[in-house]
């Protein structure tokens, strides 16, 4: 009778261990898969953001070359401005020295017709 109960013991306990052993190995599968699909998910999430940062990259890298454009026509048209500003200014300058000599010309003809209405009232 001893032995029939020592059985049933070891046959208790057994089952009490392949319960836990099973319990363990089914909710560490159902863990797994929860974290397998945590996993999936999160990745998904990144391969979204990896298409909408090329795209946006794509966008922006358009842009920044029409704004490079319009930057590179812009320094040609101010080098252009530039050399025409320069040449207003030497023409200006020119027209100046014109204007100095024909007013020095002006007070030397002013002069000599001085000189020359006084020598008619002379006559």
């Amino acid at each position: 009778m001893k032995t029939v109960i020592v059985i049933i013991v070891i046959v208790v306990l057994a089952g009490v261990v392949i319960g836990t052993v099973v319990g363990r190995a089914r909710r560490r599968r159902e863990q797994r898969e929860r974290q397998r699909e945590r996993l999936a998910m999160e990745a998904r999430g990144h391969l979204e953001q990896v298409e909408a940062n090329a795209a946006k990259a794509s966008e922006v890298e358009q842009a920044a070359a029409a704004y490079r454009a319009q930057a590179e026509q812009h320094a040609e048209q101010a080098r252009a401005r530039e050399r025409e500003a320069a040449e207003h200014a030497e023409l200006a300058q020119d027209m100046e020295a014109r204007g100095e000599r024909a007013r020095t010309a002006a007070g030397r003809h002013d002069e000599q017709a001085g000189v020359a209405e006084q020598r008619l009232e002379e006559l």
